[in-house]
């Protein structure tokens, strides 16, 4: 038969257990309890803020390594374009030369049996001539297998950089709005409790000079152009989520997208396929649809009207026209791995 005071003991023990592990569930119900946590604030540290500035940081976090990791990859191809420059230049320039020497060559040998002769000397010295300096004409610079690797990757930083900007500038407005609507009895609460501390977490000038120092160092109005063939490609984000690589074609307004972009992005509301005929001549059907927004870079077109690929048509890829963003004045740089845009328009209406 067991004793009374082993009983008593135990019970003593599991009851002491209990007070110890209570403590933490208390003090939770406690800050669940108060007007801030009543008003979606919650205990960060030791200061008080709302959830969605704890997303915030990381997406600051987040820019600040892109930032980072960006720097030394545009500086390389920089250095890789301004090489290329130099060496085009002094190839033209020796080009130039031999096609005046070339063309004395040839007066002396019309006519006789030495002219096939000269011309093959010309030929041979022509390309000794390119190959001694190297240099790669800027509208084929970007199909490089160097260049274009690195370009693909600042394009992947790129379009991150994008959305983590707007998303960023988007959160800052809607998370000072919700401060400022937090009713006088939380504030009064705080100012009864000199331990307590209310956000924000992070101030508007941090969140500002991190996107100025992305715009300066990642140069959201330089887009970067690779070649894919004779393509030019780039990348754009579809509706602030869905980023993706598309064939940029000079005399159009279009955007064409495959039914896996529409799939990803949510966009089901799409009409009858309508016949089309897509950059480079090919007929095809496609459905048209609305998209609610497009960003190349820092430019975001809204409302755009789209066409949707048929899913047999997946491999073509998708198509924007570079007039669609004619408000920002869009221009190739003398490099050709760029696009640059005029970031006094940061948004505009696409035509219908």
């Amino acid at each position: 038969m067991e004793h009374p005071i082993a009983r008593f003991s135990f019970a003593a023990r599991v009851l002491g257990l209990c007070l110890v592990l209570g403590f933490p569930f208390t003090a939770q119900a406690e800050e669940t309890a108060t007007p801030a946590a009543k008003h979606g604030l919650q205990k960060f540290g030791s200061t008080w803020v709302f959830q969605e500035e704890l997303a915030q940081k990381q997406q600051l976090d987040q820019l600040e390594e892109l930032i980072k990791r960006t720097i030394p990859l545009r500086r390389q191809i920089d250095l890789a374009v301004s090489d290329n420059a130099i060496r085009w230049q002094r190839q033209k320039a020796t080009a130039a030369l031999l096609e005046q020497v070339a063309s004395e060559m040839r007066r002396g040998a019309v006519g006789t049996d030495e002219e096939k002769k000269v011309q093959s000397q010309i030929d041979r010295l022509k390309r000794a001539s390119k190959e001694l300096q190297g240099g790669i004409a800027p509208d084929e610079f970007g199909g490089q297998p160097h260049i274009r690797a690195m370009l693909e990757t600042l394009t992947l930083a790129h379009q991150q950089a994008s959305i983590v900007v707007a998303q960023l500038s988007v959160r800052m407005e809607t998370i000072e709005q919700d401060y400022d609507n937090l009713p006088k009895s939380v504030r009064d609460w705080f100012d009864q409790h000199p331990g307590e501390n209310i956000g924000p977490l992070l101030r508007r000038e941090q969140i500002e000079q991190t996107i100025r120092r992305a715009h300066a160092s990642i140069d959201l109005d330089s887009i970067p152009v690779f070649l894919v063939g004779p393509q030019k490609r780039l990348g754009v984000v579809l509706d602030d989520q869905y980023p993706t690589i598309v064939t940029l074609v000079s005399k159009d307004k279009r955007l064409i997208i495959t039914s896996n972009m529409a799939y990803s992005i949510g966009l089901r509301e799409l009409g009858k396929p309508e016949p089309i005929s897509l950059p480079g001549g090919k007929a095809t059907k496609a459905r048209r649809g609305e998209l609610p927004q497009v960003r190349l870079g820092s430019a975001a077109l809204q409302n755009v009207s789209v066409y949707v690929l048929e899913p047999s048509d997946e491999y073509l890829g998708g198509f924007i026209g570079l007039n669609l963003f004619q408000a920002w004045a869009p221009r190739f740089a003398d490099s050709g791995v760029s696009l640059n845009l005029d970031p006094t328009s940061q948004v505009s209406t696409a035509s219908r």
